[in-house]
């Protein structure tokens, strides 16, 4: 019978320590965030929409870049065009990395004398400031955040970037010069950059025939 009834108190007592926990957990604030003007007054344009950050499009390269947080609109406005201008230049130098290893990949070359030659292109790329970047278009969006107990005015910017093939082009032919005067002194390295040089740009010309 005692075992029983010690049985019961506890039972109870964990029974009433669960209640009390249950009621002292704290809940995560319930945020509603709500658009309450957007600059320009029309709905958001296809490029704001996009799943996609980074394109090529009838000869230009496009990045959208976005910025929120800000309680000033032209505050908002120049940190997205400065991330924007940055990540563009990221993902065009990319392009050209990886262009320019299919094109090495496509001849045949001594390992190590490819490699050196790669390590050397990479470093020219990293090394070039893009330029010709512009901002095509902007969009931005006054939001209202409220919580439980407060609530705060902030902008989100969208812009949109570009770069024209014909800087892309210059991005490409800098950074290959570069090269090749970096491994002068290597006779085979030379005759390979000069090789992949003449590979990529004939890739270039045949990517942009219409299929």
């Amino acid at each position: 019978m005692k075992k029983e009834l010690m049985l019961g108190l506890l039972a109870a007592g964990v029974g009433l320590l669960s209640a009390c926990g249950s009621k002292n957990v704290l809940q995560a604030p319930q945020l509603q965030v709500k658009v309450v003007e957007t600059i320009p007054a029309t709905s958001a344009p296809d490029w704001v929409n996009s799943t996609r950050e980074f394109w090529e499009q009838g000869g230009q390269y496009f990045y959208r870049g976005t910025a929120e947080g800000f309680a000033n609109l032209e505050a908002a406005k120049r940190a997205a065009a400065a991330g924007a201008r940055v990540s563009l230049a990221e993902q065009v130098k990319n392009v050209v990395r990886n262009e320019f290893s299919r094109a090495l990949e496509a001849g045949t070359y001594d390992e190590t004398t490819g490699g050196y030659l790669k390590d050397v292109f990479f470093s020219a790329v990293d090394n070039i400031t893009l330029s010709g970047v512009q901002i095509r278009e902007s969009y931005l969006q006054h939001l209202l955040e409220t919580g439980d107990r407060a609530e705060r005015l902030y902008y989100r910017a969208y812009v949109l970037a570009s770069i024209s093939q014909s800087d892309y082009n210059k991005l490409v032919r800098a950074a290959f010069s570069d090269t090749q005067a970096q491994v002068a002194a290597n006779k085979s390295a030379k005759q390979l950059a000069a090789e992949t040089e003449a590979r990529f740009w004939a890739q270039q010309e045949k990517d942009e025939v219409p299929q």
